[in-house]
């Protein structure tokens, strides 16, 4: 199973902003001193204008260069959090995405971005396998005709990862969302993720176990905790739910300024100390586990 976004990850993931100025200066030097190198596309030696000119190129149609294989990434260079639109309320957390993604930036220093306004993708498009991470949510059912089931299981079945996240436990999207994976993927197992898996934990490893987590996400128990599940393909998780409403805890109802890293949060969250800041952070772990499995 090819892995469309590990190059990225190899160049980038561990580099600090400091680091990278410096490795942006050596590149320069490497290429003839030009002092007009510039590292903000996430590219070291390559300027805006110079990546700009190369994506047109790579997507012109009629291209005199080789064929676009068939899992080409236009976006490989940076991370791109697409959300998938499907025959449900897929729509129900506007402001998550976009907000997730600023904390990754936040946090990591690395290259990503979320698409605003808001342009969704469909699993029975051509280009879905342009984005190597997909995410869903929604609260009612829902059902995948043949050509997007036919999309999904392509989408998946080429290294693609989708992350799918219950925004509001106990209604009916997650028996549908199980059941529809396990329909296009029978030969392949569903499994119930144990704390030790490295999806909970790849980058920031929280103040409270995952056995601590309720359907809201946050760190104290209310409930029996409701445990992650996954399709396995190949050994790792191609296809991860949560049923914690994360994308809830993702909202926000004001940006993030200097003062408020996280910005002012939806649905009474900022009532619960700690949980909106473990959510992302819990986000920003899924992604990177995508990156490297």
């Amino acid at each position: 199973m090819m892995k469309l976004f590990l190059p990225t990850i190899i160049s980038l993931i561990f580099i600090t902003p400091a680091v990278a100025e410096e490795a942006t200066e050596d590149w320069g030097a490497i290429l003839g001193g030009d002092d007009t190198v510039e590292s903000s596309t996430g590219v070291i030696g390559m300027t805006t204008e110079e990546l700009d000119a190369y994506a047109k190129e790579e997507s012109a149609v009629g291209s005199e260069d080789d064929e676009v294989p068939e899992i080409f990434v236009r976006n490989r260079r940076r991370f791109v959090l697409r959300e998938v639109q499907f025959n449900s309320d897929w729509d129900c957390d506007p402001t998550a995405v976009p907000a997730l993604v600023h904390q990754f930036n936040r946090l990591t220093g690395m290259d990503s971005q979320a698409l605003v306004p808001r342009s969704p993708v469909l699993l029975d498009s051509d280009s879905l396998t342009d984005w190597p991470f997909i995410y869903m949510t929604a609260h009612y059912a829902f059902n995948l005709n043949e050509d997007e089931s036919k999309g999904l299981r392509r989408f998946i079945m080429n290294g693609g990862f989708l992350y799918a996240d219950d925004c509001l436990y106990g209604q009916t999207f997650g028996p549908a969302f199980e059941g529809e994976v396990q329909r296009i993927f029978p030969e392949y197992d569903w499994k119930t993720l144990e704390a030790s898996d490295p999806v909970y934990g790849m980058v920031y490893k929280q103040k409270y176990t995952s056995s601590a987590i309720h359907e809201s996400g946050v760190p104290r128990v209310i409930r029996n905790a409701n445990p992650w599940s996954g399709l396995f393909v190949d050994g790792t998780v191609s296809v991860l739910y949560t049923p914690q409403d994360f994308g809830c805890h993702w909202e926000i109802s004001s940006p993030p300024t200097p003062t408020n890293p996280l910005g002012a949060g939806m649905h009474g969250m900022d009532m619960q100390p700690g949980a909106r800041d473990a959510a992302y952070k819990i986000g920003i772990n899924i992604i990177f586990y995508s990156f490297l499995h």
